[in-house]
């Protein structure tokens, strides 16, 4: 389905916070992005299908983030050590990313899954027809 996969999103040591990690977007002409109104890091909650205080929670909850900036408008979460969930989150935001952007890039692509599926349909039709005619034992015979 997709080409080679490129990484969007990546995990950099925060310059407020030394020792701690944040995930940061790498690639923002990719995204085709003009700039935002609020914060960016919404966007990693958006790919997930979370709301942004969900995806604090499942940071926070599964991956170990320390939440910082309670109180302010945008509080983000950060990650003292790049731990499997951390890394394996980082990956799972770059393949929704790269299925999104794909997407975007194949507008027809949804067309091209119906006709897929229909010729699986008629292959599995005739893989059965096969299979009951050897199971019957009329291999080789023709139907009249």
């Amino acid at each position: 389905m997709i080409g080679k996969k490129k990484d969007y999103f990546g995990l950099e040591e925060s310059v407020y916070n030394p020792g701690y990690y944040i995930i940061s977007i790498l690639d923002y002409e990719g995204f085709h992005l003009n700039g935002t109104l609020g914060s960016y890091n919404v966007l990693f909650a958006r790919l997930m299908n979370l709301s942004y205080a969900q995806f604090l929670r499942f940071c926070r909850d599964v991956c170990g983030a320390e939440l910082f900036g309670k109180g302010t408008l945008y509080v983000i979460p950060m990650f003292s050590k790049k731990t499997l969930e951390v890394r394996e989150l980082v990956k799972l935001l770059n393949n929704l990313a790269n299925i999104i952007i794909w997407e975007r890039e194949h507008p027809d692509w949804q067309e091209h899954q119906l006709e897929l599926l229909d010729k699986e349909k008629k292959v599995y039709n005739i893989l059965k027809e096969n299979f009951n005619a050897i199971e019957k034992g009329n291999v080789g015979e023709q139907e009249t």
